[in-house]
C-alpha cells in the first residue's frame, strides 16, 4: 500500500478554528459547565483528596481544617459539634479509639449550586477497620455525607457536615 501524502488546504483549517470558537461556549451553555464550575468542582475534589489523606494518616488537625471555623458537624452516631475546634477535638478522641485503624476513601461526589458562593456536595465514602464505641470490629462500612459548603476567596470551606451510613450498599 502506497501512502500519500494530503496537501494541506489553510483555509479548512481557518475555517475549523472559527466554527470551534463560535461552538464552544454554545457546547459549554448546553452541558450547563461554566469554567468556574469546572474549577470549583476540581478544588472541591482536590479538598476531599486532601480530607481523605488527613483521615488515613489520622491528622484531627489537618482533616478540620477542610471546615469553617462556624461549622456544623453531625456524625453518623447523630452527635453535634459546632466550630472547627470542636471538630478537630472530635477527631482527635475519634481518631485515638474507634477510628485508630480505619482508612477512608472517597469514591464519588454529587455538586449542586445554591448560589455562586454556595454548594451542597454530597460525597459518598467507603471506611475499612473501624471500631463502634462499645468496640465491636466494623471491617467496612458506606456512607454518605452530605455537605454545605461557602466559597472562602479561592477555597471553599464546609459550613455544615451531616454524616451517614448507607447500610446495605
Amino acid at each position: 500500500m502506497k501512502w500519500r501524502k494530503k496537501k494541506v488546504n489553510v483555509n479548512d483549517i481557518m475555517k475549523g478554528i472559527l466554527i470551534s470558537f463560535f461552538f464552544f461556549p454554545i457546547i459549554c451553555t448546553v452541558t450547563g459547565q461554566t469554567v468556574q464550575m469546572v474549577q470549583d468542582s476540581q478544588n472541591i475534589q482536590v479538598m476531599l483528596e486532601a480530607m481523605s489523606k488527613a483521615w488515613n494518616m489520622h491528622d484531627a488537625k489537618s482533616y478540620s481544617m477542610a471546615f469553617s471555623e462556624e461549622a456544623d458537624f453531625t456524625d453518623v452516631l447523630g452527635m453535634s459539634v459546632f466550630g472547627r475546634k470542636a471538630i478537630q477535638a472530635l477527631y482527635e478522641k475519634s481518631f485515638a479509639g474507634g477510628f485508630k485503624n480505619s482508612s477512608l476513601n472517597i469514591t464519588s461526589k454529587k455538586i449542586r449550586y445554591i448560589t455562586n458562593d454556595i454548594l451542597a456536595v454530597d460525597a459518598w465514602w467507603e471506611m475499612k477497620d473501624a471500631q463502634l464505641p462499645d468496640g465491636k470490629e466494623v471491617p467496612f462500612g458506606k456512607g454518605l455525607a452530605s455537605l454545605l459548603m461557602t466559597r472562602d476567596g479561592n477555597q471553599w470551606l464546609i459550613l455544615i457536615m451531616h454524616n451517614m451510613n448507607l447500610p446495605g450498599l
